[in-house]
């Protein structure tokens, strides 16, 4: 059985609708999938709201949080969406992501770039998620930019003028939290955070699992992760982290696989929730 735990949609910054992106993993023969968008389950309410029963979709979100200046991205999954505190603090994250990039767009706009605030909100209406890529997306279509990588390594970022910092979340907060409304925490794609050692002190939290498979991820990454999660009896999760842009990969859903098998503690935990 093909899965993926890792995607994401318009409602954060990915290029397809929650929906279209269902339907897309279903064509594609992923039988469960979790709709993973940055801080927030509004994709997933949408799928809820309109269910096909030929594809599961378990509840999912990645989770922004900073480590010694890393940012360290935590899945959570199968936890309970109507939470109370879990549905504050994404307010509360949401609201503080929209103030940040709208600032960061009043400075590029001060200083002679053609963008605003209000054709951000136009040009990303089903977004409920604001973050660097989607204001990376919208620089490129103005031709300032030709990818999102240049984006994150000239005009956004750290040190840039036009860089407004982020509020930073702490790993352990964001767990008690996952935690707190009954759900699984996942360390999301190590090697992204750029230092094992960093990777080893944060597994000292209690997390749940670790993203082992990613598009990312070589073999010898996946072997290295494997044998910490088994080191300290973790879960091995996956996803191929789909967006859509052209860019970033993989290309297309389907175009990463994760077999059932190669995450089968995970699946088991999950159905027993």
């Amino acid at each position: 059985m093909l899965v993926d735990f890792h995607m994401h949609s318009t409602a954060s910054d990915g290029v397809m609708r929650p929906l279209d992106l269902r339907a897309a993993n279903k064509a594609a023969g992923i039988k469960m999938m979790s709709l993973t968008d940055h801080d927030t389950i509004d994709g997933f309410m949408t799928m809820l709201k309109e269910p096909d029963l030929d594809i599961a979709v378990i509840p999912g979100c990645e989770f922004s949080s900073t480590y010694k200046d890393k940012d360290v991205h935590i899945l959570g999954y199968a936890f309970d969406y109507t939470n109370k505190e879990l549905n504050d603090y994404l307010t509360f994250f949401k609201e503080s992501r929209e103030n940040r990039i709208f600032k960061m767009i009043d400075l590029l706009a001060k200083d002679g770039y053609d963008v605003s605030v209000e054709e951000f909100k136009e040009t990303f209406p089903n977004a409920s998620s604001l973050g660097r890529p989607l204001l990376a997306q919208l620089l490129i279509k103005k031709g300032y930019l030709k990818t999102v990588d240049e984006g994150f390594e000239t005009l956004l970022r750290r040190g840039s003028p036009y860089y407004v910092p982020k509020f930073k979340a702490d790993p352990l907060d964001v767990i008690n939290l996952i935690h707190d409304a009954n759900g699984l925490a996942v360390m999301a794609h190590p090697k992204l955070i750029k230092n094992d050692d960093y990777v080893q002190e944060l597994l000292q939290l209690p997390f749940d699992g670790i993203e082992v498979y990613h598009i990312i991820h070589k073999k010898e990454d996946e072997a290295r992760y494997r044998k910490m999660a088994i080191q300290r009896k973790l879960l091995i999760t996956g996803g191929s982290d789909f967006h859509g842009i052209e860019t970033k990969l993989p290309k297309a859903i389907g175009d990463y696989l994760i077999q059932s098998e190669s995450v089968a503690d995970f699946l088991h935990v999950l159905q027993a929730h």
